[in-house]
This record gives structure tokens, sequence and C-alpha cells, in this order.
């Protein structure tokens, strides 16, 4: 929550502006001051103003236009223009028309009286955001591929949003749009959703809707923020072949840019009806190699290293088994257990449970007494006598205290009903010997800083119009065998270039020729010095002329 935000006094009389500064700083806020109109705008566009203090004459500027401009750059200041009457250096406060005093009281009051609404405002907004978590949570429960997704989606679309340093009203904007997003779906069959084959045209079409369906939804409430256009646009391209409005570049919002990688990337990492989920590296190298062409090269060098941060706390996760006959019970378990701290992995037979403990041992097992009763402890023995999985915890949920005196085992433990989650967490935090090794903090992987690929699959043309169309400022490294080239570009304009002993146009030229080597792309890197000053599609042209001259020569 913030605090005491900045108070500019902006006067032109000197032992006022003094008085009024001393007797702020005194109650300990921020005080930004000075006399001059142009610089008073300045420090309103630079600063989070919360209130203005200037007299109602201002030289050079009519007060009204200066209040209606200070407002229009920082929407919601308070301003509070201040009686002019003639005083000398040195005159009593008690003589003067405005009491300082007062006024430093009612600035004290205001600012607490705002801080106080900021923080119901915050308390409100954590409470919408994780009230529609939760009802998307509960309605896709029973879901064994869509469970989950949407916070995992809307979560790191946050933290992308975060690491950018976008303003929190955009990161709040983009996380409740990647939290809806996919409302749109209610309307369309769970044939459809659960196809395991390929989907026909009519398929596709009615899917490729749901975008559009979920803004029609989401009609009638007044959100608080731009969600429109970034939930319409999602499934956007940065080529331009995506839906349903086929924009490009930065046609596309930037949270619909962040939402559309971070989507993708959990769909892939996730099992879906037509295939097994795919291993974290080839996910991330099928983002690689579509960035610049469905993603922002910019946004995926981001995700990226948000995506390595992530990858350290699931690391330190603890994946829970669940054989319970009980759909609700499992659904409570799935519901409550700290998504941060537990996977619950759920299984709907004796068999199913044994087939996933042939992929991984989980650091815990819960089942009901009545599952294992029926199954006439089948599966615990067989748990047991498997040499890889017998010190794995039990946690049995029973109707009462008597079931205990079935099994003798220490790894055994009961719950007894109704279920108690805080109980069971409690139960099991208190596997001490399982407790997994937390992962030690490491540096991003070389593969992963920057964007890489081979010029044979996207061509320094295309690489070139990319960083163009987008607007970037980046550093292009070229490698090709022994040579290596390198390109900077300041807002989609190269404007220094360098290979070997080659410098500026004639190094980019020796570039172009370039058809076989690696590439990686560094965004947000500048140059030291331009050397080149050609408008960049000229220059690109002119590289294919010179290119054309010398293979005829």
């Amino acid at each position: 929550m913030k605090q005491n935000k900045a108070i500019l006094v902006f006067n032109r009389d000197d032992w006022e502006l003094s008085l009024i500064s001393g007797l702020l700083q005194a109650e300990d806020y921020t005080v930004l001051e000075t006399p001059l109109p142009l610089e008073a705008i300045h420090i309103l566009q630079k600063n989070d103003i919360d209130v203005v203090i200037a007299n109602q004459k201002i030289e050079g500027m009519d007060s009204t236009e200066f209040k209606e401009l200070a407002e229009k750059i920082r929407p919601g200041v308070n301003i509070l223009l201040l009686p002019t009457t003639p005083k000398e250096k040195g005159t009593p406060i008690s003589d003067c028309m405005v009491d300082l005093k007062e006024l430093v009281q009612f600035i004290q009051n205001h600012i607490r009286t705002e801080n106080r609404l900021i923080g119901e405002s915050s308390r409100f907004k954590d409470f919408f955001f994780s009230f529609t978590d939760r009802l998307l949570q509960v309605f896709e429960v029973n879901d064994k591929y869509f469970f989950n997704n949407d916070h995992l989606v809307a979560t790191i679309s946050r933290k992308v949003a975060e690491k950018m340093g976008l303003e929190e009203r955009l990161a709040d904007a983009i996380q409740i749009s990647a939290l809806i997003r996919d409302i749109g779906k209610v309307g369309i069959q769970h044939e459809i959703m659960d196809e395991k084959g390929r989907l026909g045209k009519d398929d596709l079409t009615i899917i490729k809707s749901h975008p559009l369906n979920t803004v029609q939804i989401m009609k009638g409430i007044a959100f608080p923020w731009n969600v429109e256009a970034i939930i319409t646009h999602h499934h956007e391209h940065y080529d331009g072949n995506g839906y349903p409005e086929g924009l490009k570049g930065r046609e596309i919002s930037l949270g619909s840019r962040i939402i559309s990688i971070v989507d993708s990337y959990v769909a892939m990492t996730t099992d879906r009806p037509y295939r097994k989920a795919l291993p974290r590296e080839e996910a991330i190298q099928e983002i690689l190699r579509k960035a610049g062409t469905q993603f922002d090269p910019e946004v995926v060098e981001v995700f990226f290293s948000v995506i390595q941060e992530k990858k350290l706390q699931v690391m330190g996760k603890k994946y829970i088994l669940v054989l319970d006959g009980d759909e609700a019970e499992t659904a409570l378990i799935k519901l409550n257990l700290s998504s941060e701290e537990f996977e619950v992995v759920p299984a709907v037979s004796a068999a199913d449970a044994l087939q996933y403990l042939k992929e991984r041992n989980p650091y815990a097992i819960i089942t009901d007494s009545e599952t294992i009763s029926l199954d006439k402890f089948h599966f615990y023995s067989l748990v047991r006598q498997n040499s890889s999985t017998k010190t794995i915890p039990f946690i049995i949920i029973v109707p009462d205290k008597e079931f205990s005196k079935e099994l003798s085992d220490p790894l055994v433990d009961f719950i007894v009903k109704p279920l108690n989650i805080d109980e069971l967490s409690s139960k099991l935090r208190s596997f001490s010997g399982k407790e997994l090794p937390k992962p030690q903090p490491h540096p991003i992987k070389e593969e992963l800083k920057g964007v890489a690929g081979n010029l044979e699959d996207l061509s320094l043309v295309d690489i070139i119009q990319v960083l163009n169309m987008g607007l970037k400022t980046a550093k292009v490294i070229l490698v090709r065998e022994k040579d290596k080239g390198i390109i900077y570009l300041m807002d989609g304009k190269i404007v220094n270039v360098s290979t070997g002993t080659l410098r500026g146009h004639e190094a980019f030229f020796e570039l172009m020729g370039w058809d076989k080597g690696v590439f990686r792309i560094f965004h947000g890197q500048t140059a030291d010095e331009v050397n080149v000053t050609m408008d960049t599609m000229t220059l690109l042209l002119e590289a294919s002329r010179v290119l054309d001259e010398r293979r005829h020569k």
C-alpha cells in the first residue's frame, strides 16, 4: 500500500514558500517546491504528486488554466489555490489571510483519509481477484485437463507484467483478463473441447469465437480496468496471422501479447485430451522458435526470466497422490491445499494410482478407508512391497478412530471425518523425513538469455523487419563459424553495425550476405555511437541492390 505521496508547493512568494514547506516537512511529508510554472508542470509529470499548493495569481499563466493542465497530467490530484494578499517578509502567521498551520492540518487529514480509502480499495481488489480465481477453480475442479489453468496463466502473466515495470493498474488489468479470458468457452460443447483427434474446420471456427464470446458475457460488468482489448486479442499473432482480427506487432495490446505467450506455455506443459504434457525445455524451444512470428520477441525474453524463477518454485513443491472414492472430498483437497506448496494429483482407481507411481514418487498418498478396504489393502500392499515406494507416507481418511487398529505402520497417519484441511496440511508437513531439498538459486542458463535461432530458419531481413515493426531497442549478434557481426537498433531503427574491420553501411551489406549461422537478440541494449544514418527500410533495399550487383559480377 502506498503511504504519503509527495506534495508540490508552487508559489512565487519565496518567504511564504519556505514557511509552508517547513511546516509540511516538519510533519514528515515529502515536499517538492518551485516558483516556476514550467518547472511545476515538469515535477507533476515525473512524480506521484497528491496535493498541489499554489497562489491564485500565477505569473505567466492563468490559475484556472494551470489547474486544468495539472489535473490532465495527474488525474485525481488535489489543487489548493491560496488567496493572494500583499505581505512583507516577517509578517506574523496570525496576520496572514490563510492560517498555514490549519492548512497543514487540512492536508494531513486529507492524506490520512486517502490512505484509508486506498487500503480499503486494495483489500477489495484482493478479495475480487481471489474470489474470481476460486470461483473458476470450483467450476473446473473435476476437469483433469484444465483445472488451475486460469490461475497459472494469471499468476505468471502478472509476474511478467511486473518484471517489465508496468504500472499497477495495467498489471491488474492483465491479471484479471488472464483469469477470465476463456469464460466464452462455456457455450462450446464438451465433445469439442475434449476431442482427442484433429478438429474439423467448423469446430475450429466455434473455438475461435471464445474471445469475443467472453467480451459479450462480461459486457454487463463495469470493470475498473480496460480488459476488453486484452481479452479480445489474446490469440492474435505478432506477425498478423492470429485471430479474431489479424492484428500484428504493436497493434496488439501489450497485455494480450503477454497472455498469448503464457497461455501457450501453460497449454504445452499440461496434459491435453489429445497429448501428454511436453517437457518444460521442449515448450521453451517451441516458444523460441515462434518468437517474432507468433510471439513478441521482447516479451519472450522477459517471460523466460520469469519462468526460470517459477521453475525454482515448482522444484520445491510436494506432489500428493489422492485416491478417494468421494469426489467431493477430492475436490475439497484440490481446492484447499496450498497450490504454492503442494500439487495434488487425483487417481480415479487403484490401477490409475499404481500407473502414476510408475512415473514418479509422490511426497505422500491420501486415501480413504472405504476405498482401501474395498481394495482389500491390495493397493497398500503393492506400494509397501516395492522398494522404490515402500517409504511413501499414507494419510487415511476414516469414519472413526477404530479403523486405525487395522493398520500398524509408522508411516500411516489417520484423519477422522469430516475432513479438516488445516489438520491435513499439518500432518503433511509433519513428514519431515520426506522433506525435499531446498532448490539452490542459480543464474539463468545462457540459452535463456536473449532470443536465439538459426539464420537458415529466420533470415536477417526477417529479424530486422520484426524488430522494426515492433519499434524495438535491441542488440543482434550474428555468428558464422569464426566471424561475428553486431547490429544495434533504437526504436526499430538500425543505428550501429560492425563486423570485423567493417563499420556502418558496409558492415550491414556484408552481414546481409550471411545465409548460415546463428543469431541472438538482446532487448533493451543500446549502442555507444551511431554509425548508420540511413532509414532502415531504405537500408534493406540498398543492401538487396548491393548483393544483387555482387552476385552478377
